[in-house]
């Protein structure tokens, strides 16, 4: 299988962005990190997870500094 294919639980996710858990099925609830639904669990593909960490990154970089 391709690398692209990876699939993270939230939790694991959760890890990856050092949040809680909630936080990351707040953002999957949200529509802000893709998720596919497999039964009741939710997973993250990696290019997913990459691509929200890339989004967030440039959201800060382009925000207003010091206000």
């Amino acid at each position: 299988m391709s690398d692209s294919l990876n699939l993270f639980t939230i939790k694991e996710v959760a890890g990856v962005l050092r949040v809680h858990r909630a936080t990351v099925s707040r953002l999957i609830t949200a529509g802000a990190l893709p998720h596919l639904a497999v039964g009741s669990r939710k997973l993250v593909l990696k290019k997913d997870l990459l691509a929200f960490i890339d989004n967030r990154r440039s959201l800060a970089a382009n925000s207003p500094k010091g206000e």
